[in-house]
């Protein structure tokens, strides 16, 4: 987020018809201004009277340095006041002799230290010559004696701004809104300096900006997007002002909350707001994308799926309609149309990544291994380094026997990261499958074991070494493990059926075989083995 607030310039007002601001002051101003002052005896305090105004008539004519000779001649007559002192000041600013200019700035203040309007000009001047640490001494002044001056407070918000002293900037800038509400531009100034400097304030300034104005649109957007892992009972404080409910931006609000319920885990709670954001306005994709994503982390993928079809309609060309639909049909096992959808999307963004990655996982799970592999192999030129990616191309080879590839994608898989156990898992399972170097596979499979000591897939795969190397207790013990944690596998209940054949549980294998082809309704080879040991 960029925002642009007029920001008032204060160097650019002095310095005004003048040239270059270059100048170096000495460090001291006092020195030079006991030598411009001058002991007069003040017998006439009105004697000066005209030769001021002439002063002023041709400071007005732009005669600066006339205008210098009538207030000399002023102080000389006697009207030795701070006014005179003080449009000295002036004149010898426009003319550039910003020396002189600070000396009688500050007798001007010495002789009237109540004049508000010296002081502010004098740091005033200060700032245009970028003496930013000597303006803020006048300013802290200045607010010391009147607290309440919500400009100055603004001023040195400035100053500590240009001084890098954000947290201070940004203190002052909220006080001077504080002390008048209707500098508003106090407040979106320091929104401008929280948000360069992503400064934890930046989420409370948006609030006191959205609370000031609560219709406009930017505020609200910016409170959001700078409020993340936020409060949510702030957000439903907010949401139930009355005076909130006319921004075009109020539905967010539900965003957010339901936002700030999934990252706690609390998905009912996040449900029920993304609901009434869809309830402001149905098509809010923020809405749509994440309450398909909730349903189907509860395992409504049926929900899910009618909520991402509404996304598509709504957007046909944001590719997260489509990656959320192809995931729910895969899930709930329509492959077919998965495939659909995704060629919609393939052809709007065909260089994408994750369309291209759920391509290949929608036609690997509908069998369909030359596309699988097409698909697969395009989303690891996208992303040569998509762990997902060579998981799935690796699978996909071992399937259509390019077992030099796979073993190549598998090697390179364990070198990127010796933690991978669905690497050593799956390279053990595809030795195995085509009887090759069953020791190394038992090693491969060992070490997947070691690192995840729970996965059914993983404990399957050592048990279905063991059987292949006839040690069939060790197979009966490792697949027996592998149901507890996942009853639902086809493979898994047809590899135990296998090994209770080889231990001559025969009856007890056709349980197993049973509940096999229940799950794997098509699986001749199973129907086989099932026929064959019924009628021993």
């Amino acid at each position: 987020m960029k925002m642009k607030y007029l920001i008032i310039t204060i160097s650019t007002i002095f310095l005004a018809n003048c040239a270059s601001t270059s100048l170096e002051l000495p460090k001291s101003y006092t020195e030079e201004s006991k030598k411009e002052e001058k002991t007069i005896d003040s017998i006439d305090p009105f004697g000066g009277v005209q030769f001021f105004m002439d002063g002023m008539m041709f400071f007005e004519q732009g005669d600066y340095a006339r205008a210098i000779l009538e207030f000399q001649d002023a102080i000389d007559a006697g009207s030795n006041s701070a006014e005179v002192l003080f449009n000295m000041s002036e004149a010898y600013w426009m003319l550039q002799k910003f020396e002189k200019s600070i000396v009688f700035a500050n007798q001007a203040i010495a002789m009237d230290e109540n004049a508000l309007d010296y002081k502010i000009s004098l740091g005033k001047k200060f700032i245009a010559l970028n003496d930013y640490e000597s303006s803020l001494l006048i300013f802290n002044q200045i607010i010391e004696s009147d607290p309440n001056n919500a400009d100055v407070l603004f001023i040195i918000g400035d100053l500590k701004a240009e001084l890098n002293d954000i947290d201070g900037a940004l203190l002052y800038y909220q006080e001077a809104y504080n002390k008048n509400n209707d500098l508003i531009l106090a407040l979106e100034v320091a929104a401008e300096l929280a948000y360069n400097s992503n400064h934890r304030e930046l989420s409370k300034i948006f609030k006191k900006l959205l609370l000031a104005d609560p219709s406009n649109s930017e505020y609200m957007r910016g409170f959001l997007e700078s409020n993340e892992g936020g409060n949510i009972e702030e957000l439903l404080e907010l949401l139930n002002l009355d005076s909130i409910k006319a921004n075009p931006f109020y539905n967010n609000l539900y965003n957010q909350i339901a936002l700030e319920y999934l990252r706690i885990g609390k998905l009912d709670s996040a449900e029920e707001f993304l609901q009434k954001s869809l309830s402001q306005k149905d098509n809010d994709r923020f809405a749509l994308y994440y309450l398909s994503l909730v349903y189907r982390d509860i395992g409504r993928n049926d929900l899910a799926l009618e909520v991402s079809k509404k996304h598509t309609s709504y957007y046909p060309n944001d590719k997260e309609g489509y990656i959320n639909s192809s995931i729910a049909l895969i899930s709930l096992q329509n492959f077919s149309e998965a495939i659909d959808e995704l060629n919609i999307a393939v052809s709007i963004f065909p260089n994408d990544f994750e369309v291209n990655y759920f391509l290949g996982l929608a036609n690997y799970s509908a069998r369909n291994f030359n596309e699988a592999e097409q698909f697969y192999s395009k989303s690891l030129l996208i992303d040569q380094k998509s762990v997902a990616a060579m998981h799935g191309l690796a699978m996909t080879y071992d399937q259509i026997e390019k077992w030099d590839k796979s073993d190549e994608l598998y090697t390179k898989l364990i070198a990127l990261n010796d933690r991978d156990a669905q690497a050593y898992n799956n390279f053990a399972y595809s030795l195995v499958e085509r009887d090759e170097d069953l020791e190394y596979a038992l090693t491969l499979a060992e070490k997947a074991i070691q690192i995840s000591p729970d996965v059914s897939a993983y404990l399957d795969t050592i048990g279905w070494i063991y059987y292949k190397l006839s040690e069939f207790e060790k197979a009966k013990d490792f697949i027996a493990q592998a149901l507890i944690y996942d009853d639902s596998s086809a493979v898994i209940l047809e590899h135990y059926g296998d090994v209770l054949i080889s231990v001559e549980e025969i009856d007890e294998a056709l349980i197993f075989y049973n509940k096999a082809l229940l799950l794997d309704e098509d699986n001749e080879q199973l129907q086989t083995k099932i026929s064959s040991y019924e009628s021993q």
